[in-house]
C-alpha cells in the first residue's frame, strides 16, 4: 500500500490527463468525474506507477469488493487507453472481465429497439399531468415545472434547458417575399417561434465560451412553451434584479457563484441574465421581500435529478411523491434525458426525415441522431407500401412482406438481396424481381456484430460470422449490444497484434500475423464507424460463394 495521504504526484498528472482527454471528446462531465474517483481508488491499493500497470494489477484491483457499479468500466476504459498509446512497460493489458452482455433480439416488429432508454408509458403521462395540471407548492417547485415542460416539449439537453437566458423567447413574423402578404396566406407560417439557448457538445464550445443556437418550436407546442418560458419569467423577476445588482459590486459579496459568461456570437451574460432563478436553501413561497445580500443562483442540476429520480436518502421527496395522486405513482421515477429520447423516436416514427431532426437539435451528423431512434421494425416500415406488382408474389403479413419493404424503403438497398433485386428489375421488370424477393425471403439475419443480408438458403456461410473481414453482406445496425461486441473484438485483436510484434524479428509468421491483425481491426472500425442500416463494404468481397478454381 501506498503511505502518506496523497498520490504521487506523476499518478496525480496521469489521472489529470485522462480527465483532460475525455473533456476534450465531450464525454459528459459527471462521468468523467465518476472514472477519475475510480483512479484515485486504483491508486490507493498499489505503489505501481502508471507505466509499471499490468494486466494483473488491473484484475487484483477487480477482485476487491466494490459497491460501485462503474468499476469495470473505467478499468476497460484504463486498459484502452494505455494499450492504445503504449503507456505502460507491460502492454497489453487485457483484465479478464466476465461479459454479461449478451446480444438480446427481438421478439417481435413491435419491440422498440433498446426501449430500455425510453420513459416508461405511465411515468410520462403522470409527470405531464404534474407539470402541467397540479400547482406548485413551493418555487422551486414552480421552477421545476417550468423546466419539466420545456424538456417534454422540445427535447433539449438537461443543462440546455437549466442554462435558458431570460430572453430565449424569439417570434418572427414571416412575410412571403414574391407577394408581400403574410406567409400563412399563401400556405406558411405567418408566426414563428425560435428558442435562443446554448448548445453543448459542439466544437467550437470552449470553457469559457457558450455555443448560441435557435431550437425552432413546432407550431402545437408553441404555446406552451411560451407559457412555461413566461411563468418562470414573473416567478424569478425579483430574484433577477436582486442578482443583478450584486453583479455590479461583487466585491461586497464574497461569493463564488457570481459568474460571468461570453457567446460564440460576441454577447456577454451574467448568471442574473438566466432564466430558472432561485434562492440557495430556500423553500416554499419566495418571501415578500428579498434581501440583498441573498444567495440567489440557477437551480442546480442536481436539484432537478433528485425530484424525478430520487436519492437512497428517505429525506428526499420526488415530484411523483409530493404530486401524485395514486399509490403507485409515488415509486415513480424518471431520468430527465430519457425525454429527449422520447421525442427523437416520436419524431422519427411520424416519418420525418432524419436530416430534418439532426437539423432541428443542431447535431453534427445523421449517425449522431440514429443513436436516439428507439423505432420498431415495425414502426421504421409503417409508412412503406409495396407496388400492386408485387401483390400477386409477396404475401402480406409474412417474411417476404418485411424483407421487400425493408429493399423497397431504402434500409437494404445496398445489401447483396438488394442489390440482386435492382439488377432484375432493370432486365426483366418489378414481377420477376419481386418474386425473386419471395423466394430469397431468408435472406436477412442478426449476427453478433449487425445484421447479415445473405440468403443461407441458397448460399451458406463459409466464413463462420467473420462479418468484419471485409464481407459484401455485412450491414451495420447502430444497437449498442452490437458495438459492445466489435469494441470487446477490436481490444482482443489488439492484444493479438502486440503479442506478435513482442516476438523476435525472425520468428516465423510473424509478419504475416501482423498484417492480419491490422486487416481484421481496420475491418472493426470499418464496422463502428459505419452508418445504421448501411452496409459496411458495398464493395467487399462475396465471402458466402467459393472461388471457381480453388488451385489456381
Amino acid at each position: 500500500m501506498p503511505r502518506g495521504n496523497v498520490l504521487n504526484v506523476d499518478v496525480q498528472d496521469f489521472i489529470k490527463a485522462i480527465v483532460a482527454m475525455r473533456c476534450k471528446e465531450r464525454i459528459e462531465p459527471r462521468s468523467t468525474r465518476h472514472f477519475a474517483r475510480i483512479y484515485r481508488k486504483l491508486f490507493s491499493v498499489t505503489t505501481k506507477m502508471p507505466w509499471e500497470l499490468s494486466t494483473e494489477d488491473l484484475e487484483r484491483f477487480l477482485s476487491l469488493e466494490h459497491t460501485d457499479t462503474k468499476v469495470e468500466d473505467a478499468t476497460l476504459v484504463l486498459a484502452k487507453i494505455i494499450n492504445e498509446n503504449m503507456l505502460s512497460h507491460n502492454c497489453p493489458l487485457v483484465p479478464e472481465i466476465e461479459n454479461t452482455l449478451t446480444v438480446r433480439l427481438a421478439q417481435s416488429l413491435y419491440e422498440r429497439k433498446e426501449g430500455e432508454k425510453l420513459p416508461d408509458k405511465k411515468t410520462l403521462y403522470e409527470l405531464a399531468r404534474i407539470v402541467f395540471q397540479e400547482a406548485p407548492r413551493s418555487h422551486h417547485d414552480c421552477i421545476r415545472f417550468c423546466i419539466v415542460r420545456i424538456l417534454i416539449l422540445t427535447g433539449l439537453r438537461i443543462n440546455e434547458v437549466l442554462l435558458l437566458p431570460r430572453n430565449c423567447l424569439q417570434w418572427t413574423r414571416q412575410i412571403d417575399v414574391v407577394t408581400g402578404r403574410q406567409a400563412g396566406q399563401v400556405g406558411g407560417l405567418s408566426r414563428t417561434l425560435r428558442l435562443r439557448y446554448f448548445a453543448e457538445k459542439h466544437e467550437e464550445g470552449r470553457p469559457d465560451a457558450l455555443v448560441e443556437e435557435y431550437y425552432w418550436v413546432p407550431v402545437r407546442f408553441q404555446n406552451a412553451v411560451a407559457n412555461a418560458v413566461e411563468l418562470a419569467l414573473t416567478a424569478t423577476g425579483r430574484l433577477s434584479k436582486v442578482l443583478a445588482a450584486q453583479h455590479l459590486q461583487p466585491q461586497l459579496y464574497q461569493r463564488s457563484d457570481l459568474r460571468q459568461f461570453k457567446t460564440t456570437a460576441g454577447n456577454k451574460l451574467t448568471t442574473a441574465d438566466l432564466l430558472f432563478l432561485v434562492i440557495f436553501g430556500g423553500s416554499g413561497p419566495l418571501p415578500p421581500s428579498i434581501q440583498k445580500n441573498e444567495a440567489i443562483a440557477p437551480i442546480s442540476l442536481s436539484a432537478l435529478y433528485h425530484s424525478l429520480c430520487g436519492t437512497n436518502r428517505k429525506s428526499d421527496r420526488t415530484l411523483f411523491m409530493r404530486y401524485g395522486r395514486s399509490k403507485e405513482a409515488l415509486s415513480m421515477r424518471l431520468r430527465p434525458h430519457s425525454l429527449r429520447h422520447s421525442l427523437h423516436t416520436e419524431l422519427l416514427r411520424l416519418n420525418i426525415s432524419d436530416t430534418i431532426v439532426t437539423e432541428q437539435f443542431s447535431r453534427q451528423s445523421v449517425a449522431q441522431t440514429h443513436e436516439y431512434d428507439h423505432r420498431s421494425l415495425a414502426e421504421r416500415l409503417e409508412f412503406v407500401r409495396l407496388p400492386e406488382t408485387a401483390q400477386a408474389s409477396i404475401r402480406s403479413g409474412q417474411p417476404e412482406e418485411l424483407v421487400a419493404k425493408m429493399v423497397v424503403s431504402g434500409m437494404a438497398s445496398e445489401s447483396h438481396i438488394g442489390r440482386t433485386f435492382k439488377s432484375i428489375q432493370a432486365e426483366h421488370g418489378d414481377e420477376a424481381a419481386f418474386i425473386y424477393l419471395a423466394a430469397n425471403s431468408d435472406g436477412f439475419h442478426v449476427t453478433p456484430y449487425g445484421y447479415c443480408t445473405n440468403s443461407f438458403s441458397m448460399n451458406p456461410c463459409a466464413r463462420h460470422l467473420k462479418c468484419f473481414d471485409g464481407c459484401r453482406h455485412f450491414v451495420a445496425s447502430g444497437i449498442t449490444e452490437h458495438k459492445t461486441q466489435l469494441e470487446e473484438l477490436r481490444g482482443k485483436l489488439f492484444a493479438m497484434r502486440a503479442k506478435a510484434s513482442s516476438r523476435p524479428a525472425r520468428s516465423a509468421g510473424r509478419k504475416n500475423q501482423i498484417a492480419h491483425a491490422d486487416q481484421l481491426i481496420s475491418g472493426v472500425d470499418a464496422a463502428l464507424s459505419a452508418q445504421p442500416q448501411m452496409p459496411v463494404f458495398p464493395e467487399g468481397a462475396d465471402l458466402s460463394a467459393s472461388d471457381t478454381d480453388l488451385f489456381r
